[in-house]
């Protein structure tokens, strides 16, 4: 099968390339952010990003080819983004404290608003769901490794089945980025952080960790 050619006018050099790949990404997150999901198309990606639509499938092959590359970048971003503050917890209050402040963060940019449609997204695409699924990945590596830490050295230690509760911490996060890209109501989700640092504080006391 012969590949496919570019469109014309289309950067073909490596860096050039690489940019206009950036440039789609960028439209992508700003589509779904105004558009949500079901107004993504290549023509409207296009138009976020003033670029000619073909280069969604030159570059992408389909627009769920974007949408998967989109969901991919974004996780590794957040995961190296906050992968040194997560290696430094120890107590589940520093595990509280970077939620929130991932939180903040995220809520800022407007990518608890893009996770939440991609999620409604990979309800109807097969290849979307993994993207997404995979990008936890990383995530409940990074937390497991900090619980193991936390419970180091406590009766949990033997008990706490870290790899699930580790996936129950990451699809709890999860859970509130989507819930905040649907009703950002940020009085809610400090509340809600305010009550987790409340327990975070009374187990940490329990188990003798100090912050």
């Amino acid at each position: 099968m012969a590949a496919a050619k570019p469109p014309k006018g289309a950067p073909t050099s490596g860096a050039a390339g690489a940019e206009t790949r950036e440039r789609l990404i960028d439209a992508c997150r700003a589509c779904l952010r105004d558009d949500g999901i079901a107004g993504v198309s290549a023509r409207a990606i296009a138009r976020h990003g003033d670029l000619n639509q073909a280069l969604v499938f030159y570059h992408f092959g389909s627009v769920d080819g974007l949408l998967q590359a989109t969901a991919t970048e974004d996780s590794q971003r957040r995961a190296a983004l906050y992968a040194d503050r997560l290696g430094e917890v120890t107590t589940l209050a520093q595990l509280v404290a970077v939620g929130r402040a991932i939180h903040a963060v995220e809520s800022e940019r407007g990518s608890t608003a893009v996770l939440a449609q991609l999620l409604a997204g990979s309800a109807s695409s097969e290849g979307l769901r993994a993207a997404v699924l995979a990008g936890m990945e990383p995530w409940t590596s990074l937390v497991a490794a900090a619980v193991d830490r936390v419970v180091a050295g406590t009766p949990l230690a033997e008990a706490a089945p870290t790899d699930e509760v580790a996936f129950a911490i990451a699809s709890l996060f999860l859970g509130m980025e989507m819930f905040a890209g649907l009703d950002p109501d940020h009085d809610r989700a400090a509340s809600l952080f305010a009550s987790l640092e409340t327990v975070a504080g009374l187990f940490d006391a329990l188990v003798g960790r100090r912050a």
